[in-house]
Protein backbone atom coordinates (compact mmCIF):
# COMPACT_ATOMS: atom_id res chain seq x y z
CA UNK A 1 0.00 0.00 0.00
CA UNK A 2 3.19 2.10 0.57
CA UNK A 3 4.36 1.34 -2.93
CA UNK A 4 1.05 1.74 -5.73
CA UNK A 5 0.33 5.94 -5.38
CA UNK A 6 3.72 7.08 -4.24
CA UNK A 7 5.11 5.17 -7.49
CA UNK A 8 3.02 7.22 -9.47
CA UNK A 9 3.37 10.54 -7.47
CA UNK A 10 6.90 10.49 -8.25
CA UNK A 11 6.54 9.70 -11.68
CA UNK A 12 4.40 12.69 -12.12
CA UNK A 13 6.48 15.01 -9.92
CA UNK A 14 10.06 14.18 -10.04
CA UNK A 15 13.47 14.38 -12.25
CA UNK A 16 15.03 11.15 -11.81
CA UNK A 17 14.25 8.66 -14.92
CA UNK A 18 14.95 5.57 -12.85
CA UNK A 19 14.33 5.90 -8.97
CA UNK A 20 11.86 3.70 -7.84
CA UNK A 21 9.76 5.02 -4.74
CA UNK A 22 8.35 2.93 -1.76
CA UNK A 23 9.31 1.59 1.70
CA UNK A 24 12.55 0.98 3.00
CA UNK A 25 14.83 -0.78 5.52
CA UNK A 26 16.26 2.84 7.07
CA UNK A 27 12.63 4.44 6.62
CA UNK A 28 11.23 1.41 8.28
CA UNK A 29 13.14 1.98 11.12
CA UNK A 30 12.92 4.99 11.67
CA UNK A 31 9.13 5.15 11.41
CA UNK A 32 9.26 2.21 14.00
CA UNK A 33 11.18 3.94 16.03
CA UNK A 34 9.12 7.42 16.27
CA UNK A 35 5.78 5.70 16.23
CA UNK A 36 6.21 2.62 18.49
CA UNK A 37 6.17 4.76 22.17
CA UNK A 38 2.88 6.83 20.96
CA UNK A 39 0.96 3.67 19.89
CA UNK A 40 1.49 1.69 23.02
CA UNK A 41 1.07 -1.68 21.31
CA UNK A 42 -2.32 -0.72 20.18
CA UNK A 43 -2.21 -1.49 15.95
CA UNK A 44 -4.63 0.87 15.30
CA UNK A 45 -3.16 3.63 16.33
CA UNK A 46 0.12 2.30 15.00
CA UNK A 47 -1.28 2.56 11.41
CA UNK A 48 -2.86 5.65 11.90
CA UNK A 49 0.21 7.28 13.58
CA UNK A 50 2.45 5.91 10.92
CA UNK A 51 0.43 7.50 8.17
CA UNK A 52 0.06 11.07 10.08
CA UNK A 53 4.02 10.68 9.89
CA UNK A 54 3.69 10.29 6.31
CA UNK A 55 1.67 12.83 5.63
CA UNK A 56 3.69 15.83 8.21
CA UNK A 57 6.82 14.74 6.28
CA UNK A 58 5.62 15.01 3.16
CA UNK A 59 4.43 18.31 3.59
CA UNK A 60 7.41 19.42 5.54
CA UNK A 61 9.64 18.13 2.05
CA UNK A 62 7.26 20.34 -0.14
CA UNK A 63 8.28 23.40 1.99
CA UNK A 64 11.76 22.47 2.30
CA UNK A 65 11.62 22.14 -1.83
CA UNK A 66 10.26 26.24 -1.68
CA UNK A 67 12.58 27.29 0.38
CA UNK A 68 15.48 25.57 -1.76
CA UNK A 69 16.68 22.70 0.28
CA UNK A 70 17.77 20.52 -2.61
CA UNK A 71 21.03 22.32 -2.32
CA UNK A 72 21.76 20.13 0.38
CA UNK A 73 22.27 17.06 -2.23
CA UNK A 74 25.56 19.64 -4.20
CA UNK A 75 27.54 17.77 -1.41
CA UNK A 76 27.99 14.32 -2.60
CA UNK A 77 30.79 14.28 -4.87
CA UNK A 78 31.49 11.55 -8.05
CA UNK A 79 33.56 9.29 -6.10
CA UNK A 80 31.32 9.41 -2.85
CA UNK A 81 28.43 8.15 -5.26
CA UNK A 82 30.45 5.63 -6.95
CA UNK A 83 31.49 4.52 -3.58
CA UNK A 84 28.05 4.80 -2.32
CA UNK A 85 26.41 2.90 -5.45
CA UNK A 86 29.69 0.08 -4.84
CA UNK A 87 27.93 -0.27 -1.31
CA UNK A 88 24.62 -0.72 -2.18
CA UNK A 89 25.38 -3.27 -4.10
CA UNK A 90 27.18 -5.12 -1.48
CA UNK A 91 25.47 -4.70 0.68
CA UNK A 92 22.42 -5.88 -1.01
CA UNK A 93 24.21 -9.26 -1.92
CA UNK A 94 25.05 -9.90 1.16
CA UNK A 95 21.74 -8.73 2.49
CA UNK A 96 20.04 -11.56 0.80
CA UNK A 97 22.36 -14.33 1.82
CA UNK A 98 19.61 -15.97 4.28
CA UNK A 99 17.03 -16.16 1.72
CA UNK A 100 20.01 -17.76 -1.24
CA UNK A 101 21.56 -20.20 1.61
CA UNK A 102 18.56 -20.87 3.40
CA UNK A 103 20.29 -19.98 6.95
CA UNK A 104 18.22 -18.22 9.48
CA UNK A 105 20.81 -15.65 10.42
CA UNK A 106 20.76 -13.50 13.76
CA UNK A 107 23.29 -10.70 12.01
CA UNK A 108 21.88 -7.36 10.71
CA UNK A 109 24.44 -5.71 9.04
CA UNK A 110 26.04 -6.78 6.19
CA UNK A 111 29.64 -7.15 7.58
CA UNK A 112 28.37 -9.07 10.04
CA UNK A 113 26.44 -11.05 8.08
CA UNK A 114 29.97 -12.28 6.02
CA UNK A 115 31.46 -13.24 9.39
CA UNK A 116 28.40 -15.36 10.57
CA UNK A 117 27.90 -16.90 6.95
CA UNK A 118 31.27 -17.75 6.72
CA UNK A 119 31.45 -19.91 10.88
CA UNK A 120 27.76 -21.74 9.43
CA UNK A 121 28.78 -21.89 5.79
CA UNK A 122 28.55 -26.23 6.61
CA UNK A 123 24.23 -25.51 7.58
CA UNK A 124 23.17 -24.16 3.96
CA UNK A 125 20.04 -25.71 2.88
CA UNK A 126 20.90 -27.34 -0.35
CA UNK A 127 17.15 -27.58 -2.20
CA UNK A 128 17.01 -23.36 -1.12
CA UNK A 129 20.57 -23.40 -2.57
CA UNK A 130 19.97 -24.94 -5.84
CA UNK A 131 16.31 -22.94 -6.03
CA UNK A 132 18.30 -19.80 -6.33
CA UNK A 133 21.19 -21.46 -8.18
CA UNK A 134 18.35 -22.22 -10.81
CA UNK A 135 17.09 -18.79 -10.98
CA UNK A 136 20.03 -17.27 -11.57
CA UNK A 137 20.96 -19.11 -14.39
CA UNK A 138 17.37 -18.32 -15.94
CA UNK A 139 18.34 -14.76 -15.22
CA UNK A 140 21.60 -15.35 -17.12
CA UNK A 141 20.57 -17.05 -20.08
CA UNK A 142 16.79 -15.28 -20.67
CA UNK A 143 18.16 -12.30 -22.14
CA UNK A 144 20.03 -14.24 -25.42
CA UNK A 145 17.45 -16.47 -26.02
CA UNK A 146 14.30 -14.35 -25.18
CA UNK A 147 15.67 -10.80 -25.20
CA UNK A 148 11.75 -9.57 -25.24
CA UNK A 149 11.34 -10.88 -22.28
CA UNK A 150 12.12 -9.70 -18.64
CA UNK A 151 15.05 -12.23 -17.04
CA UNK A 152 13.76 -11.19 -13.26
CA UNK A 153 9.99 -12.18 -14.17
CA UNK A 154 10.46 -15.23 -16.10
CA UNK A 155 13.17 -16.58 -13.29
CA UNK A 156 10.43 -16.28 -10.47
CA UNK A 157 7.60 -17.33 -12.50
CA UNK A 158 9.16 -20.86 -13.07
CA UNK A 159 10.67 -21.19 -9.58
CA UNK A 160 7.11 -20.39 -8.57
CA UNK A 161 5.56 -23.23 -10.80
CA UNK A 162 8.31 -25.20 -9.63
CA UNK A 163 7.33 -25.54 -5.85
CA UNK A 164 3.69 -27.36 -6.34
CA UNK A 165 5.96 -29.52 -9.29
CA UNK A 166 8.40 -31.07 -7.36
CA UNK A 167 7.00 -30.09 -3.38
CA UNK A 168 9.68 -28.11 -2.99
CA UNK A 169 7.93 -26.40 -0.06
CA UNK A 170 8.01 -30.02 1.70
CA UNK A 171 11.77 -30.46 1.32
CA UNK A 172 11.87 -27.15 3.27
CA UNK A 173 12.56 -24.28 0.36
CA UNK A 174 10.64 -21.28 2.06
CA UNK A 175 8.00 -19.53 0.10
CA UNK A 176 6.35 -16.45 0.21
CA UNK A 177 2.68 -17.50 1.82
CA UNK A 178 -0.54 -16.10 1.98
CA UNK A 179 -0.86 -12.36 0.86
CA UNK A 180 -3.88 -10.95 1.53
CA UNK A 181 -6.55 -9.73 -1.43
CA UNK A 182 -7.54 -5.74 -2.30
CA UNK A 183 -6.50 -2.55 -1.46
CA UNK A 184 -8.07 -0.30 1.26
CA UNK A 185 -9.77 3.18 1.07
CA UNK A 186 -8.32 6.31 0.31
CA UNK A 187 -8.54 7.95 3.94
CA UNK A 188 -7.25 11.15 5.75
CA UNK A 189 -5.54 9.58 8.50
CA UNK A 190 -6.87 11.11 12.20
CA UNK A 191 -4.85 11.20 15.58
CA UNK A 192 -4.89 12.81 18.94
CA UNK A 193 -3.85 16.55 18.18
CA UNK A 194 -1.66 16.19 21.61
CA UNK A 195 0.49 14.01 19.71
CA UNK A 196 0.89 16.40 17.01
CA UNK A 197 3.70 18.31 18.41
CA UNK A 198 5.55 14.99 18.53
CA UNK A 199 5.02 14.08 15.44
CA UNK A 200 6.35 16.92 13.49
CA UNK A 201 9.32 16.71 15.41
CA UNK A 202 9.60 13.45 14.30
CA UNK A 203 8.81 14.29 10.48
CA UNK A 204 11.27 16.42 10.25
CA UNK A 205 14.18 13.84 11.46
CA UNK A 206 12.58 11.78 8.66
CA UNK A 207 12.56 14.12 5.97
CA UNK A 208 16.07 14.80 6.09
CA UNK A 209 16.54 10.88 6.41
CA UNK A 210 14.24 9.88 3.67
CA UNK A 211 15.47 12.96 1.38
CA UNK A 212 19.64 12.07 1.93
CA UNK A 213 18.93 8.31 1.04
CA UNK A 214 17.02 9.35 -2.22
CA UNK A 215 19.12 11.60 -3.27
CA UNK A 216 22.04 9.19 -2.94
CA UNK A 217 20.88 6.55 -4.80
CA UNK A 218 18.78 9.26 -7.57
CA UNK A 219 22.13 10.86 -7.81
CA UNK A 220 24.17 7.60 -8.51
CA UNK A 221 22.12 6.22 -11.06
CA UNK A 222 21.74 8.99 -12.88
CA UNK A 223 25.57 9.25 -12.61
CA UNK A 224 26.17 5.86 -13.85
CA UNK A 225 23.53 6.56 -16.80
CA UNK A 226 24.41 10.03 -18.00
CA UNK A 227 21.32 12.29 -16.93
CA UNK A 228 21.23 15.27 -14.74
CA UNK A 229 18.46 15.78 -11.96
CA UNK A 230 17.10 18.14 -10.03
CA UNK A 231 17.22 18.15 -6.35
CA UNK A 232 14.39 20.78 -5.48
CA UNK A 233 12.22 18.91 -7.40
CA UNK A 234 12.97 16.05 -6.29
CA UNK A 235 12.27 16.98 -2.67
CA UNK A 236 9.00 18.27 -3.73
CA UNK A 237 8.11 15.07 -5.14
CA UNK A 238 9.33 12.83 -2.04
CA UNK A 239 6.95 15.15 -0.04
CA UNK A 240 3.99 14.02 -2.76
CA UNK A 241 4.60 10.39 -2.34
CA UNK A 242 4.75 10.36 1.18
CA UNK A 243 1.66 12.36 0.93
CA UNK A 244 -0.04 9.81 -1.47
CA UNK A 245 1.36 7.01 1.26
CA UNK A 246 -0.81 8.54 3.80
CA UNK A 247 -3.70 8.90 1.77
CA UNK A 248 -4.10 4.89 0.99
CA UNK A 249 -3.40 4.54 4.82
CA UNK A 250 0.84 3.52 4.37
CA UNK A 251 3.86 4.61 5.80
CA UNK A 252 6.34 7.01 5.04
CA UNK A 253 8.72 6.42 1.95
CA UNK A 254 12.05 7.05 0.11
CA UNK A 255 14.19 5.86 -3.09
CA UNK A 256 14.88 1.90 -2.88
CA UNK A 257 18.00 1.38 -3.62
CA UNK A 258 17.45 -2.14 -4.54
CA UNK A 259 14.23 -1.94 -6.27
CA UNK A 260 16.05 0.73 -8.11
CA UNK A 261 18.51 -1.53 -8.95
CA UNK A 262 16.40 -4.54 -10.19
CA UNK A 263 14.80 -1.88 -12.64
CA UNK A 264 18.07 -0.55 -13.67
CA UNK A 265 19.32 -4.10 -14.40
CA UNK A 266 16.27 -5.26 -16.46
CA UNK A 267 16.53 -2.08 -18.61
CA UNK A 268 14.16 0.55 -17.34
CA UNK A 269 15.43 4.16 -18.18
CA UNK A 270 12.42 5.79 -17.83
CA UNK A 271 9.39 7.20 -15.45
CA UNK A 272 7.33 4.91 -16.70
CA UNK A 273 8.82 2.02 -15.13
CA UNK A 274 7.23 3.05 -12.02
CA UNK A 275 3.89 3.62 -13.41
CA UNK A 276 3.96 0.23 -14.70
CA UNK A 277 5.32 -1.20 -11.61
CA UNK A 278 2.05 1.00 -9.69
CA UNK A 279 0.21 -0.86 -12.05
CA UNK A 280 1.55 -4.49 -11.49
CA UNK A 281 1.33 -4.43 -7.64
CA UNK A 282 -2.13 -3.06 -7.51
CA UNK A 283 -3.27 -5.55 -10.07
CA UNK A 284 -1.49 -8.15 -7.71
CA UNK A 285 -3.07 -7.59 -5.02
CA UNK A 286 -6.50 -7.33 -6.29
CA UNK A 287 -6.70 -10.54 -8.38
CA UNK A 288 -3.40 -12.79 -8.16
CA UNK A 289 -2.28 -13.06 -4.57
CA UNK A 290 -2.72 -16.51 -4.58
CA UNK A 291 -0.43 -17.74 -7.21
CA UNK A 292 2.13 -15.03 -5.18
CA UNK A 293 1.94 -17.18 -2.23
CA UNK A 294 3.70 -20.01 -4.48
CA UNK A 295 6.96 -17.76 -4.97
CA UNK A 296 10.17 -19.04 -3.45
CA UNK A 297 11.82 -16.38 -1.30
CA UNK A 298 15.27 -17.95 -2.28
CA UNK A 299 14.10 -17.20 -6.16
CA UNK A 300 13.50 -13.62 -4.78
CA UNK A 301 16.48 -13.33 -2.77
CA UNK A 302 18.56 -14.30 -6.84
CA UNK A 303 16.69 -11.36 -8.18
CA UNK A 304 18.50 -8.64 -5.87
CA UNK A 305 21.82 -10.19 -6.09
CA UNK A 306 22.01 -10.28 -9.98
CA UNK A 307 20.65 -6.58 -9.49
CA UNK A 308 23.69 -5.90 -6.74
CA UNK A 309 26.32 -7.39 -9.14
CA UNK A 310 24.93 -5.41 -12.14
CA UNK A 311 25.71 -2.43 -10.34
CA UNK A 312 29.16 -2.87 -8.64
CA UNK A 313 31.29 -0.45 -11.25
CA UNK A 314 35.00 -1.81 -10.27
CA UNK A 315 36.21 0.00 -13.77
CA UNK A 316 35.14 3.93 -12.50
CA UNK A 317 36.53 3.28 -9.08
CA UNK A 318 40.09 2.77 -10.92
CA UNK A 319 39.68 5.34 -13.16
CA UNK A 320 38.79 7.70 -10.01
CA UNK A 321 41.90 6.33 -8.10
CA UNK A 322 44.23 6.69 -11.40
CA UNK A 323 43.17 10.41 -11.28
CA UNK A 324 43.33 10.89 -7.45
CA UNK A 325 44.19 8.73 -5.24
CA UNK A 326 42.76 9.96 -2.43
CA UNK A 327 39.43 10.70 -3.87
CA UNK A 328 39.84 6.67 -4.91
CA UNK A 329 40.73 6.37 -1.08
CA UNK A 330 37.25 8.36 -0.19
CA UNK A 331 35.34 6.44 -3.09
CA UNK A 332 36.64 3.04 -0.61
CA UNK A 333 35.53 4.40 2.66
CA UNK A 334 32.08 5.31 1.17
CA UNK A 335 31.61 1.65 -0.15
CA UNK A 336 33.01 0.00 3.70
CA UNK A 337 30.93 2.72 5.01
CA UNK A 338 27.85 1.49 3.26
CA UNK A 339 28.76 -2.17 3.98
CA UNK A 340 29.26 -1.63 7.92
CA UNK A 341 26.47 0.62 9.11
CA UNK A 342 23.94 0.51 6.22
CA UNK A 343 22.83 3.13 3.29
CA UNK A 344 21.76 6.00 6.17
Amino acid sequence: YSTILPLVAYAIFGSSRQLIIGPDAATCAVVAAAVAPLAAGDAENYASLSATLALLTGILCIGASFLRLGILADFLSKPILIGFLNGVALSIIFGQADKVLGLPLQASGALSRVIEIATRLTETHWPTLAVASVTFAVMAIVPYVLGWLPAPLAGLVLAGLSVPLFGLADMGVKIVGPVPAGLPLPAIPYVDASTLPLLLAEAAGLALVTFSSMMLTARAFASKNGYEIDADQDFAALGAANIASSLLQGFAVSGASSRTAVADTAGGKTRAVGLVAAAAVTLVAMFFTGPLQYVPQAALGAVLVLAGLALIDVASLRLVYRIDPIEGLLSILATLGVVVVGPV
